[in-house]
């Protein structure tokens, strides 16, 4: 042992960790995009952080439904909604077309050539179908990168002749390709992708909180699965299911069978966020669930990150709502109330502005918890509950002792009181209780902390009640 004559000082850590909040607004979308115009497909989720990084992975296309209006590209109108209408990002998308799968194989034909250019359908894949030859009497097989090249845009896919080309003054050329067919996509797949969520974490060090498959959530075997994981992922982290219900004539094209059709499919989840009608931006229409999720993670954001405040009477860039008939949703105020108040639904409403409209997650009327049957509510405890495993996950398999304890306790307690005194919380307290740790729990290396928390309801009803005071009229008058 050294010796060292005077005064030493030594730093020890400190008993107190900073909280690490978890991330909150971030939407899991799953479905398609046309990756054949951009980079490729990957298996994988993918985090995009802005449109032009999205349409640079994935493309981009507004037919988000086919000609039955079966979701088609449906994870654009996703990526368009989330950065184009309300500037909130990142998301993660899990797209589900695989090119290399996905894909239909079309007859060579004769094509006039334009400027140069002939102009496939969007859906062309670039692979090596893609055959293009002279219509000559003997014809020749042009080769990409010497007589022509591939680009995608405008809803089309172009092959340009190189002006090199001995090709480039052709007027026809007979082309033979694969074509991208996103319909071979079954909610079997889709519901098999929602346990993709589980590796955001490991990906990029983030959990969504937000999980919405438009155009399949109104699948109710798609819902339900939506809904499960939502409820634990990687078996610690909690999120919402965001969903639509069908608005199809074997759905609910009226708002008077919003409630019959909710409850006979299962959407009935405190884990849901059920979405009626369709939204209509233009002449795009887009699944009440995208314009949902990009309401709540607008609102978080401007709360700092945090999901007290409720996405109900918040203004929404859509021009209209629809069915999936094209038939005009146009509610009155008691009409949207029966949905939202009465049916637990979130809709949307025109009253001085379109705004979303409802506070209930799917387990209203049903479930009186208020902890559970506010989208505010609920969600506020799913990321206090987040933020504690994000925060002390590096205090596993630590010495158990009662500074490890304190530690833990006091450092979510400041926490707690910052957001009391923010009005996120009306209070919130943490602590262990000597009786709900027996010693058996505690010699096996398990202990509990007890928390109590109250976070802010929205003011759904405010009453004023006005008399006619004939003392005034009287007062007035004998002046």
């Amino acid at each position: 042992m050294s010796l060292n004559h005077g005064i030493n000082t030594y730093k020890s850590d400190t008993e107190f960790s900073a909280v690490i909040e978890a991330a909150v607004g971030i939407p899991f979308f799953i479905g398609a995009w046309p990756c054949h115009a951009g980079k490729g497909y990957t298996g994988k989720p993918q985090l995009v952080t802005s449109f032009s990084e999205a349409k640079d992975l994935g493309g981009f296309s507004k037919a988000w439904r086919d000609a039955n209006k079966a979701p088609k590209w449906n994870l654009c109108q996703a990526i368009y909604s989330q950065f184009k209408l309300f500037g909130v990002g990142p998301a993660i998308v899990m797209n589900l077309f695989d090119p290399a799968t996905h894909k239909t194989a079309v007859a060579a034909a004769t094509m006039s050539v334009k400027d140069h250019v002939v102009t496939l359908p969007y859906e062309a894949i670039d692979d090596s179908a893609l055959v293009v030859k002279t219509t000559d009497q003997t014809p020749t097989t042009l080769v990409k990168g010497t007589d022509y090249d591939v680009i995608y845009g405008n809803d089309a896919c172009y092959i340009e002749l190189i002006s090199t080309s001995t090709h480039y003054a052709k007027t026809s050329l007979s082309v033979a390709y694969n074509e991208a067919n996103p319909g071979a996509i079954t909610s079997s797949d889709v519901a098999a992708a929602v346990e993709k969520i589980e590796e955001c974490k490991s990906l990029f060090n983030i959990v969504p909180d937000l999980i919405c498959a438009p155009g399949w959530s109104s699948t109710p075997s798609v819902a339900v699965v939506m809904a499960a994981k939502a409820a634990s992922i990687n078996g610690i982290y909690r999120a919402k299911a965001v969903v639509d219900i069908d608005t199809s004539t074997s759905g609910a094209d009226d708002y008077s069978e919003v409630l019959t059709y909710k409850n006979a499919n299962g959407y009935t989840d405190e884990n849901m966020i059920v979405c009626w009608p369709l939204a209509v931006v233009g002449e795009d229409v887009f699944d009440l669930s995208v314009i949902a999720c990009g309401t709540m993670s607008r609102v978080d954001s401007e709360n700092a990150d945090c999901p007290y405040e409720s996405p109900s009477n918040k203004t929404v860039p859509i021009t209209g709502a629809c069915v999936k008939a094209g038939t005009e949703v146009a509610l009155t105020l008691p009409q949207a109330d029966a949905i939202s108040y009465s049916d637990g639904v979130v809709t949307v409403i025109n009253n001085g502005g379109w705004v979303l409209w409802g506070n209930y997650t799917g387990c209203w009327p049903s479930n009186t918890d208020v902890a559970k049957y506010f989208i505010c509510t609920s969600r506020m405890m799913d990321w206090i509950c987040n933020t504690f495993v994000n925060t002390f996950w590096s205090y596993i398999d630590r010495p158990l002792t009662r500074v490890m304890i304190d530690a833990i306790v006091n450092s979510f307690n400041s926490w707690l009181s910052g957001l009391t005194h923010e009005n996120k919380l009306y209070g919130g307290e943490i602590q262990f209780v000597a009786e709900n740790n027996p010693t058996v729990n505690l010699i096996a290396g398990k202990f509990r902390l007890d928390t109590k928390e109250a976070s802010p309801v929205p003011a759904q009803e405010i009453d004023m009640y006005v008399e006619y005071d004939v003392d005034m009229l009287t007062s007035a008058l004998s002046a």
